[in-house]
């Protein structure tokens, strides 16, 4: 049994779509799609280290419809312009463009299990590395010397 009633013009919102190539993914949200956004690892970010990722607009009300359908908040919604990938990268126009935000339990509601369990396993915090196994040399909080600071102060 459908829980929407007959004659309802309610349509479920779209599913926001990943691309093999960003420009597709700007492509489409260009054209008034939502794109999923490829996942990145941000050591410093707004909400702490972590996985982050968008889904990405120039139709902010289908993007919201979006949002709503998956309990984000209307005020989650960001303006951000993307570029026209359809004129050259010198003197490249911005066009309007609308993303949301998704971090920690919030990527579930846009990206597979599967995507979450490989951008997991592909990189590892550099705080979380282990000490004395010769891949902490730049850990975080570590001063490196510029190389030429030499011997001064001695």
């Amino acid at each position: 049994m459908s829980s929407t009633p007959a004659g309802s013009s309610f349509v479920p919102p779209e599913t926001p779509r990943a691309f093999a190539r960003r420009a597709d993914g700007f492509r489409h949200a260009l054209a008034g799609g939502l794109w999923l956004a490829p996942l990145v690892y941000l050591e410093h970010a707004r909400f702490g280290p972590g996985w982050y990722g968008k889904v990405v607009s120039s139709d902010p009300e289908r993007l919201l419809a979006w949002a709503v359908s998956k309990a984000i908040p209307r005020r989650a919604l960001e303006v951000k312009s993307l570029p026209d990938l359809d004129m050259p990268r010198h003197g490249r126009r911005r066009l309007p463009g609308y993303h949301i935000d998704l971090w920690g339990a919030r990527l579930a509601l846009a990206y597979d299990p599967e995507t979450l369990a490989r951008a997991r396993t592909r990189s590892v915090p550099i705080d979380r590395l282990e000490a004395g196994a010769g891949d902490d040399q730049d850990a975080a909080g570590r001063k490196i010397q510029h190389p030429s600071a030499g011997d001064r102060g001695r």
